[in-house]
């Protein structure tokens, strides 16, 4: 069996006491990222763990480290239960975790996704109209620009330049977006920037997500 964790999008104040249980339990645990605040509390607690973060050097694209993450989580629960926890939600933007359920014997455990802490650090109401985009699956033709847009995803330098790319298509280049890192945990990160920067020299990592604000009239 593959027990699919979510790590939340903060630190373990964030998660339920099964999900902790299940982490304690001495199970194998592999991790999609160890970019993540829980990486310290499992440190703290003595909790072993092998993570990927090396398999998304070894390819070019987002899909062959997908696949190669499938077959090592599918070919290691061969050998007995295993845990593999991923940030967020494990049912929000994971990819991986869609083929898992698909293929093998797997749960999905919870864990709180990183929409809550957005519309928290952001002061917003997604009743107001909500859009979610992924950044490595982005199509600027789908956008509703008088709703909020959040784009997760956004790893690095290579994908925020698509991504502005594609904003500006429908959004002016000094229209201003925010660069959301590790909302809802102690390191939170919040920067307006303009459209056109979007790209510069700002960290982008696992944990970073853009908000584009609703265009008015």
């Amino acid at each position: 069996m593959i027990y699919i964790v979510g790590l939340g999008a903060g630190d373990e104040s964030q998660l339920t006491l099964g999900v902790v249980a299940k982490l304690k339990s001495g199970l194998p645990l592999f991790l999609r990222t160890k970019e993540h605040p829980m990486i310290n509390f499992l440190e703290e607690n003595g909790i072993e763990y092998r993570a990927f973060d090396d398999i998304y050097i070894k390819h070019d694209t987002f899909e062959a480290v997908y696949e190669e993450i499938i077959e090592i989580v599918k070919e290691e629960a061969k050998k007995g239960d295993i845990i593999y926890a991923t940030p967020g939600h494990p049912c929000v933007a994971e990819y991986a975790v869609k083929r898992l359920l698909a293929e093998a014997e797997a749960v999905v455990l919870g864990g709180q996704s990183f929409l809550d802490p957005m519309f928290a650090a952001l002061a917003i109401d997604p009743i107001e109209g909500l859009q979610v985009m992924d950044a490595l699956d982005f199509d600027y033709e789908a956008i509703a620009p008088k709703q909020h847009l959040i784009v997760p995803q956004v790893f690095d330098q290579i994908t925020a330049s698509n991504l502005k790319i594609d904003l500006m298509e429908v959004y002016d280049d000094e229209y201003e977006v925010c660069i959301v890192r590790a909302a809802g945990s102690n390191i939170a990160e919040l920067k307006w920037v303009k459209l056109y920067e979007l790209d510069h020299n700002f960290k982008l990592d696992n944990l970073t997500t853009i908000y584009v604000p609703p265009l008015k009239g």
